[in-house]
């Protein structure tokens, strides 16, 4: 069984993940989704790619779709939401970038 670390909480939503299968749980407004550490980096990226894109239509207008690793699920968003759904993720990238650089230099995980 999982024992969960919160690596983000905010008013927007929240990331954890367990330190044994690394597995992530995003929730971003009411929707949530379990990633692996690869569908997660590969999710980051492409909400970067769009959050750097300039829309000129009304800030809360839901027009951005995110695919997600589920068949036939997506997340419907704002141009503010995917800002704020780009600095949620940057910060947990960060996080985990730390995690993954302190378990390499202390020998945690390499036997598994």
């Amino acid at each position: 069984m999982c024992n969960y670390q919160t690596l983000y909480h905010g008013a927007a939503g929240y990331v954890i993940r367990c330190p044994h299968c690394k597995g992530l749980q995003l929730a971003f407004g009411t929707t949530v989704v379990n990633l692996d550490i690869t569908e997660f980096e590969c999710f980051k990226k492409m909400v970067t790619r769009l959050s750097d894109d300039h829309y000129h239509s009304a800030e809360n207008e839901k027009m951005i779709c995110l695919p997600l690793p589920a068949d036939h699920v997506m997340m419907l968003v704002t141009p503010a939401e995917i800002v704020d759904l780009a600095e949620m993720t940057a910060e947990v990238q960060a996080l985990l970038d730390t995690y993954q650089i302190l378990e390499t230099s202390s020998g945690v995980g390499s036997a598994d």
